[in-house]
Formats: C-alpha cells, structure tokens, sequence
C-alpha cells in the first residue's frame, strides 16, 4: 500500500485530500469489486469521509 496527501490552499492548515493506492497480488479480477467495497467500510476510511469531532483539552492544574 501506498500513500499520498495534498495540502488545502485555503486556511485553516490541514490535508485537503489523501489518496491511498492499495495492492493485491493475486486478486482475482472478479473479485476486485468485493475487495474494493471491503475497503470502502473501513473504520479508518469512513472517519475520514465523515470527520470525528476533535476535542483538545490542556491536562494539568493551572
């Protein structure tokens, strides 16, 4: 697998687009379509379709 980013122009800072390039020695063509949906349900590919909500707390007595 490989992998690859591109930065937003606009501000705040942040990745505006991430491509992933996964491989499968051996995959049966038939098979492409079902492996391909498998990836689509990823925990990890869904949250960066739909972001999580991001808290930042400081730890630590003032």
């Amino acid at each position: 697998m490989s992998a690859d980013f591109g930065p937003a122009a606009d501000r705040p800072a942040r990745v505006a687009a991430v491509r992933l390039r996964v491989s499968a020695p051996g995959l049966p063509a038939e098979r492409r379509p079902a492996f391909l949906a498998v990836i689509s349900r990823c925990p990890v590919h869904n949250s960066l379709r739909r972001p999580p909500e991001v808290v930042v707390e400081l730890a630590g007595e003032a």
